[in-house]
């Protein structure tokens, strides 16, 4: 995260933005400190999960506070800049910015890069904390990666996950320079897409924009909305692999699948290939439009439950993610088995040949239930601001899952008090309540051995 003002800052310099320089220079000088005393003191031998979560959700904090000055810069209320900030940090892409075509390049560069290392820490996360090092991280991928301790196990895996983005940021990039009528657009919506972001420089977001490009656009989001460790799976081993044994055929299939519903419930209205896109987008928590999200009921209802299902573990993208949903529907069928197993029987509950463990399972029902009430309780408050039902809970899990679509509810004209219910689901969801969730867990304060 140490980069994340230097580069907006170097672009800031050789356009000769000297309000962004003074904004952005700042926390890239404290960043700079930071890591010059990280490396005289150095992390502990014996780094723990709670430590680690920690320090993400303290980076997080860190960069969206530190960074908010610069949208200030932009001419954004300071309420404005910080739900700004926290929707870039987060790769949200939820935006109250009037109209980001007056922004200098600068501006444009800031938000995109931070979405794009957003999104490969959370990412970096999913695979090390969520899945854990060493054998977890094997049964992701058979990757080879095995270590004795987490800081290590995460170094390496960090390393290859760093070399898969790179080369997808690239190519995501140069397809879209030549297919937006700008190189600068191309590169600063390449950043958005290939961490599943959204933020574009039109107000309109790729409604604008040929059919083409949008294609391009949500195929870019799908790449990254499964896990990265595919790729270096399919590096290592061959796409088939890849696809056997991580996230990626699954997210594809959902996809897919509801896509192919999309277009049916959207051939009444003619509009197919808008609802379509519009699903993807959702699905993968891009949260690029290439239409008006509200034109079709059903559309909407079923880009809302993409939403809440989301990409994989391991990937940028947010929401409960897809894994634990398929975990949860299996869980039901293990349940349904065990009703009609005769009561001494033994019984097991696997995925693709892998068993889930019982606190996998507690670990599941404790993140949906947290999901489930944060949206609750932020519904239940733009209910109170006087928003629509439907349209509410549309931006509220928009925000929770780290999607960026909107009914229309979001924008600078949403109070503050409602901004501040979104800048604190932005968070809580694209940390996935992994700090709560360490810190209430019994075996995090055991003794060190």
């Amino acid at each position: 995260m140490g980069a994340v003002p230097a580069v907006p800052l170097g672009v800031a310099i050789a356009e000769q933005s000297w309000d962004m320089t003074v904004a952005l220079g700042a926390p890239t000088l404290l960043a700079i400190l930071a890591i010059i005393a990280t490396r005289w003191i150095g992390p502990p031998p014996d780094l723990r999960g709670i430590e680690a979560v920690a320090t993400l959700s303290f980076m997080f904090l860190i960069v969206a506070g530190a960074l908010a000055p610069a949208y200030m810069v932009l001419g954004m209320p300071w309420v404005d800049a910080a739900f700004e900030s926290v929707s870039a940090i987060t790769s949200t892409g939820l935006t109250v910015a009037n109209d980001p075509m007056d922004w200098p390049f600068a501006g444009h560069v800031l938000r995109a890069w931070m979405q794009w290392a957003g999104g490969f820490a959370i990412a970096v996360a999913g695979v090390a904390l969520i899945l854990g090092p060493g054998r977890p991280s094997q049964r992701m991928g058979s990757a080879g990666i095995e270590q004795k301790d987490l800081l290590t196990s995460t170094r390496l895996q960090a390393r290859s996950l760093l070399t898969a983005y790179i080369v997808l940021t690239v190519i995501s990039c140069g397809i879209l320079i030549l297919l937006l009528p700008t190189w600068w657009e191309g590169l600063v919506v390449g950043l958005t897409a290939v961490s599943t972001g959204g933020f574009t420089p039109r107000p309109d977001s790729l409604a604008s924009y040929s059919r083409a490009a949008q294609i391009a656009t949500m195929l870019i989001c799908l790449s990254t909305a499964v896990s990265l460790m595919a790729y270096v799976v399919a590096k290592r081993s061959g796409p088939m692999a890849a696809l056997r044994q991580t996230n990626a055929l699954s997210v594809i299939l959902f996809s897919l699948g509801g896509a192919c519903v999309a277009a049916v419930l959207a051939w009444p209205e003619g509009i197919v290939l808008d609802a379509v896109l519009n699903f993807v987008s959702g699905a993968t928590t891009a949260g690029f439009s290439v239409a008006t999200v509200s034109q079709a009921p059903p559309v909407v209802a079923l880009i809302l439950a993409g939403m809440v299902v989301g990409g994989g573990i391991g990937s940028t993208a947010g929401g409960l993610k897809l894994d634990r949903v398929l975990i949860l529907l299996r869980t039901v069928q293990f349940s349904l088995r065990r009703l009609r197993a005769p009561e001494r029987a033994v019984t097991t509950m696997r995925i693709s040949g892998r068993t889930i463990t019982e606190r996998q399972v507690i670990v599941l029902s404790a993140t949906i239930f947290l999901y489930t009430v944060t949206a609750f309780c932020c519904w239940l408050a733009f209910l109170i601001g006087g928003v629509a039902p439907l349209s509410a809970l549309f931006d509220v899990t928009s925000a929770l899952s780290t999607v960026g679509l909107s009914s229309g509810v979001t924008g600078p004209d949403l109070s503050g008090p409602l901004k501040a219910v979104l800048i604190a689901a932005m968070l809580l969801g694209r940390l996935e309540f992994l700090a709560l969730i360490a810190a209430l867990s019994p075996g995090t304060w055991f003794r060190r051995s």
